[in-house]
């Protein structure tokens, strides 16, 4: 596949399920991120980036933690529940939540409308942790 650098219109590329009930992620850049499935993604070393939207009501479903990342989400609309240890926050547009590494974490839509954000992560080496 061609080389680019620069993914357009990401939340209008094909939606992915990845396990969030009432959730679709569009995988825009990641490690190995192109495929026949997504023509438009573009391969990274370790950062990722999905576009992300939730109906409301849709959550990330139990809380979980990564070992071998470091993620974030930035809200572009909606209302967000975000718990990360044991701090919870709502947060909204212009809003961004850091997720570090084994920390337990979950998130779901608390608005009436859609969510939009993006899920930002960068995949560490398992032995730096």
């Amino acid at each position: 596949m061609k080389t680019e650098f620069c993914v357009r219109d990401g939340f209008n590329l094909p939606g992915e399920f990845h396990g969030h009930p009432g959730g679709v992620s569009r995988v825009i850049l990641g490690p190995s991120a192109q495929s026949t499935q997504r023509p438009a993604a573009l391969n990274s070393e370790r950062l990722v980036i999905h576009t992300n939207e939730y109906a409301p009501g849709g959550g990330s479903g139990d809380a979980h933690a990564h070992s071998n990342q470091e993620q974030a989400f930035y809200i572009l609309e909606g209302r967000m529940e975000v718990t990360v240890g044991d701090k919870t926050y709502e947060v909204g547009p212009g809003d961004c939540v850091l997720l570090p590494r084994n920390v337990m974490h979950g998130h779901r839509n608390i608005g009436e409308t859609p969510l939009k954000f993006l899920f930002i992560s960068a995949m560490l080496d398992e032995a730096s942790g």
